[in-house]
């Protein structure tokens, strides 16, 4: 029976325990470990555009599960902060027996001395302690929510460039295979003719050759499908389902009016997340300074106690209010270090406020001219487009007439031709949506329309 009753109570702490690990649990749970399997429940569309990569940029992934995790912490520490100056409330239960020095009349031997006590406790004033421990708090949560939008930010761009990369690739390899084509065919009519002996040895090696070469170009571009489509799928947060085909976007708004370097950083100075961010950091360093200042001022605090008591003596009361002065005298040097680390944040904060204005205006800057360079690529690769076009109809009416027979090569450069008209479109794209981004807005889609 008392194994028994041993077995049962191990039983019962197993259950309490295994309780116990449940509720902590729940309770450091966070939104991304929730929703860690959410992308494995409904299937990447197929085909696949741009507005829709773009939309999956919220789920659930690590890099903006870090940045959520960062504003929670801040937050916590906001309401360790807050809790400094509410009110606390505790009990005091001291059961005990004692055998008293001095007894009263009737006791002897061992004697119920229990206690019970209740205490309320308010600090009062603390000049200014507290409330830059606050603001400092706010400020770090500001900080940390900052990050949150330019993790959001970052995301839309990987996505957006990767989509990009797949749509590059599968035109890239358009044209390598439409290369390989044409030179298999022209090493075949070769060799057919050189088991005539109308071609030498030499020439028929030569374009063997030439096809062997177009051949390993077309097997790496015929990879890059596959490399761009992991790449792709692991931005998506999806990286063991490779996306199937992909819509091209009818990209708008590409040529729109390209901003000044100056006015732009002037507009981004005020609103850019990163900027904003280090900003509330050296405004939270401040005020952690300020606090820590404080510490060489008196607390002033209140405190209620209530208290029940099984032996009663007259330096006893069951009631109680006190005002409480402490006041600091020395402390071993503790201020003056806590001091002099929280400068030193201050200069470490502030340095990297003044490194993120530069690297900002050097973003601004090289964001406008990469921008002007792609308005110019962009008309190139669009005259280019039209002659390949034209010279393709040429080629081809030549092809009928028997005067000319390089309507494949005349293909194969209309391919490339598209290749890089779209290149170019993509990497301006990609250009506003980075100057976008540098603004603080979030990267849209810019289209929701789509070309075949």
């Amino acid at each position: 029976m008392a194994r028994m009753r041993s077995r049962g109570r191990k039983r019962s702490r197993v259950a309490r325990f295994g309780a116990t690990a449940l509720v902590l649990a729940a309770m450091v749970s966070t939104p991304y470990a929730a929703e860690k399997g959410s992308p494995d429940g409904a299937p990447l569309p197929n085909p696949l555009t741009l507005g829709q990569a773009l939309a999956l940029a919220d789920e659930a992934h690590p890099d903006l599960a870090l940045a959520q995790a960062n504003v929670l912490q801040a937050r916590s520490r906001r309401r360790e902060a807050q809790a400094r100056t509410g009110t606390q409330i505790f009990g005091d239960l001291t059961p005990q027996v004692t055998v008293p020095s001095e007894p009263f009349p009737g006791e002897s031997g061992w004697v119920n001395d229990s206690r019970a006590r209740l205490f309320l406790n308010q600090p009062l004033y603390d000049f200014g302690r507290s409330a830059a421990l606050e603001r400092a708090a706010d400020a770090e949560v500001d900080a940390r929510e900052q990050m949150v939008l330019d993790a959001q930010q970052l995301r839309r761009l990987e996505i957006m460039g990767r989509f990009f990369d797949v749509l590059l690739a599968d035109l890239r390899y358009g044209a390598d295979n439409e290369d390989m084509a044409r030179k298999y065919v022209e090493f075949d009519r070769l060799r057919e003719r050189a088991s005539l002996g109308q071609v030498s040895e030499v020439d028929l090696l030569a374009a063997e050759n030439r096809y062997r070469e177009a051949l390993i170009v077309r097997t790496d571009s015929e990879k890059r499908k596959t490399a761009t489509r992991q790449q792709l799928a692991v931005a998506l947060n999806r990286p063991a389902e490779l996306p199937g085909e992909l819509v091209r976007p009818m990209l708008a708004n590409l040529d729109r009016e390209i901003p000044d370097h100056q006015l732009l950083y002037q507009q981004a100075s005020a609103v850019n997340p990163q900027l904003q961010s280090l900003r509330a950091e050296v405004a939270a360093g401040r005020s952690a300074y300020e606090s820590e200042r404080a510490r060489r001022y008196p607390i002033l605090s209140g405190e209620l106690e209530a208290a029940a008591y099984e032996r009663g003596t007259p330096t006893r009361d069951q009631y109680r209010a006190t005002l409480n002065l402490r006041v600091p005298l020395y402390d071993g040097g503790q201020t003056d270090a806590a001091l002099q680390r929280a400068a030193a944040e201050v200069v470490a904060r502030e340095a990297r406020l003044a490194k993120g204005e530069q690297a900002l205006r050097q973003q601004a800057l090289d964001l406008v001219q990469e921008l002007e360079a792609l308005k110019v690529r962009r008309v190139a690769a669009r005259q280019r487009m039209q002659y390949r076009d034209l010279y393709l109809e040429r080629s081809r009416a030549l092809y009928e007439l028997e005067v000319r027979t390089d309507l494949g090569d005349a293909m194969t450069q209309l391919s490339d031709a598209q290749w890089q008209e779209a290149r170019a479109d993509f990497q301006m794209a990609l250009a506003w949506a980075r100057l976008d981004a540098l603004l603080g807005r979030l990267v849209q889609s810019q289209t929701e329309t789509s070309k075949p």
